[in-house]
């Protein structure tokens, strides 16, 4: 902001509450479920470099927020949406919504006035035609919300 306290330019962390709260989470107060998620993807030490957030929409819809902790890789990632009660796997299926804020959406330069972000977003929103076998792609250093319905796969 400047010395007037008007806005000059957004946050990063701005951005990336509009993608939690308009586009993981359906605004309003109808009720969210929770589930765990499971990630394989993994540095050489160990480390999970891509970790998930599922909830299961008031709207019916499935939302992932998938984050990829790689400052320098982009990730390739299949989803799948094990029932451990019945033992069947289901998948995204049809017109999938998906919204990615990260490095080529925000990036903050300092300067001797304190900093410009370029580009200063917004989130680089999509729709894309899913079925069981679509690899997503994560960007590097990003947030990535995937939003659909889900049907029995393969």
């Amino acid at each position: 902001m400047d010395s007037n306290y008007q806005i000059q330019q957004y946050t990063s962390q701005f951005f990336a509450s509009q993608l939690i709260n308009l586009e993981w989470v359906q605004p309003g107060n109808g009720e969210h479920h929770i589930f765990p998620v499971t990630s394989d993807l993994h540095d050489p030490a160990g480390h999970v470099l891509v970790t998930a957030y599922a909830l299961l929409r008031p709207d019916g819809e499935w939302s992932l927020m998938v984050v990829n902790k790689d400052q320098e890789n982009p990730h390739p990632v299949h989803i799948v949406f094990h029932d451990a009660k019945t033992s069947r796997d289901r998948y995204f299926i049809g017109p999938v919504s998906v919204v990615t804020f990260g490095s080529e959406q925000y990036q903050w330069h300092s300067n001797e006035k304190g900093g410009i972000a370029d580009p200063d977003g917004p989130a680089a929103k999509s729709t894309l035609m899913a079925d069981a076998n679509t690899v997503y792609g994560l960007p590097k250093a990003s947030v990535t919300v995937i939003r659909g319905k889900v049907a029995t796969g393969r």
